[in-house]
């Protein structure tokens, strides 16, 4: 549960900062969140938006698999706070969302030795 905090700390970063490389050290450069997160990104910079505060609370996670490089977690968890910051100093809260179970899978090899993201997917 920690690494998973971590990363989404790092994650509310790049978003504050509108800063797409620093998902390389959340995600596995290519993959489908990565890809999601970057883009998304991109637009908030283009409409001079950030985002400030992001939270998301963890309610609960097991381990589904374990490997030598990879864990499935099955994570309960939801967006808490945050608000979107456009060029002005304008806050507009982001709604709390409801609680979601999905299945994150972390990866890690000798030439990356911190965990990344490898998918996301909601069950």
């Amino acid at each position: 549960m920690r690494t998973l905090q971590a990363l989404d700390a790092q994650r509310a970063q790049a978003f504050w900062a509108l800063e797409p490389s620093l998902l390389d050290k959340i995600y596995v450069p290519g993959s489908k969140p990565w890809t999601s997160d970057r883009a998304l990104i991109v637009a908030y910079s283009k409409q001079q938006l950030r985002v400030q505060g992001l939270r998301i609370r963890i309610d609960s996670t097991t381990v589904e698999r374990r490997t030598t490089t990879s864990v499935t977690l099955r994570t309960v968890d939801h967006l808490i706070a945050g608000s979107l910051v456009d060029r002005h100093g304008t806050s507009t809260p982001l709604p709390p969302a409801t609680p979601t179970t999905r299945l994150i899978t972390l990866t890690t090899n000798p030439s990356t030795p911190a965990w990344r993201i490898a998918a996301i997917t909601n069950v």
